[in-house]
Order: structure tokens, then sequence, then C-alpha cells
């Protein structure tokens, strides 16, 4: 009885780190990483990809400034107000 009873346990940790392996192996059809690489670009592309990034960051600062100078004159206009009116609580 305690043969079959470690046989049977054996078997089902075998069994189990197969499962486990299976489950954790990688599938080939999924995509890991980029595609290419930048070095496969031309040049032209590459440098306009590099100044459209340059745009857009600097798109973003201006953006992000003008968010917080509206803010502030916001923050002004209800501070000049009576204080009950712009509790916040």
């Amino acid at each position: 009885m305690k043969l079959r009873s470690v046989l049977l346990l054996a078997a089902g940790v075998f069994l189990g780190l197969k499962i486990a392996e299976k489950l954790h192996e990688d599938d080939p059809n999924v995509v890991h990483g980029p595609q290419r690489t930048r070095s496969d670009q031309r040049p032209a592309v590459r440098l306009v990809s590099t100044q459209v990034q340059r745009l857009g960051d600097v798109a973003t600062a201006k953006s992000l400034d003008a968010i917080r100078r509206l803010r502030g004159q916001i923050r002004d206009r209800l501070g000049d107000a009576d204080e009950d009116i712009a509790a916040w609580n």
C-alpha cells in the first residue's frame, strides 16, 4: 500500500512538472520586441521621425504650461470671490 502511494505521488509530481513546463514555454506566434530595428530605416525617415518627436515634445510642454497658467487664473478668480463660495471641503 505504501509503495503504491509513493508511486502515485511521484507520478503526480512528474505530471505537474511537465504541465508547468508546457505552460511556461514561449508561444512562437506571439511577437516579442520590435520587428525591425532603427538601422533598417533610411536616414531621411529617421531624421523626420526624430523631428516629429521633438515637435511633439515641445507641443506637450507648451500645452502643460498653458493648462497650469489657466488653472492658476481660475484659482485667482475663485480666491477673489467670497471664501464661502469657493470652499472645497
